[in-house]
């Protein structure tokens, strides 16, 4: 009769495996409750710089576009930071009463000036707002309203990106071809119907395609 081995003692190995199986299924329970409790879709913001070129903004929207310039937004900012100076005379908190209060209108947007103080531009669109419809397409030059624009910028410093929303795949295509034409890298951002426009630091990159 052959002798029997030494017995091995797997309570040890039993309790690792339980504490294992309890941490997966508390990670399983708490990513489906936090999965649960999205109702909200925040806008991601973008970055206002990208590899070695600047980018320039468009939105396409009720096929139209509509620029949006980071100097001209400085600019009425600084402005409007000006103006409530005046107003606050010194005093930091209705300075920063007033500033709740103001929304600032640019090119088609409502700008939120609070969320301008801090570096970053949310740009709301404004849905009674006209912008450009490119009605001479392709003969689009430097003399029209968008081939103006790319007069305006250099392709080695500068490439197009473009804010789609769902209605406005058509116009995106005509600008497009005209800024490739021109020598421009160009970016594509698929936006919601009437979701903000957020950018700033702190946000996704902004890539050329």
């Amino acid at each position: 009769m052959a002798a029997k081995g030494p017995s091995m003692d797997l309570s040890s190995f039993q309790d690792i495996m339980t504490c294992i199986l309890g941490i997966l299924i508390l990670i399983i329970l708490l990513t489906g409750i936090d999965a649960s409790q999205i109702t909200v879709l925040v806008a991601t913001p973008k970055e206002d710089s990208a590899d070695d070129k600047t980018p320039a903004f468009f939105e396409c929207r009720h096929n139209q576009l509509f620029y949006i310039s980071l100097k001209e937004l400085g600019e009425i900012c600084d402005k409007k930071t000006e103006v409530l100076k005046d107003l606050s005379q010194g005093n930091e908190a209705e300075f920063l009463k007033q500033a709740a209060q103001s929304i600032l209108s640019y090119n088609g947007f409502n700008l939120d000036y609070t969320y301008a103080l801090m570096g970053r531009y949310v740009l709301t669109p404004d849905p009674e707002a006209e912008g450009y419809k490119m009605e001479n397409y392709p003969t689009e030059d430097e003399t029209m309203w968008f081939g103006s624009k790319l007069a305006a910028l250099k392709p080695d410093t500068a490439f197009i990106c473009f804010f789609v929303r769902p209605d406005s795949f058509n116009i995106f295509q005509k600008a497009r071809g005209i800024a490739w034409l021109r020598g421009f890298n160009v970016a594509c951002e698929l936006q919601d119907a009437s979701n903000p426009i957020i950018i700033g630091p702190g946000g996704e990159r902004v890539l050329q395609q």
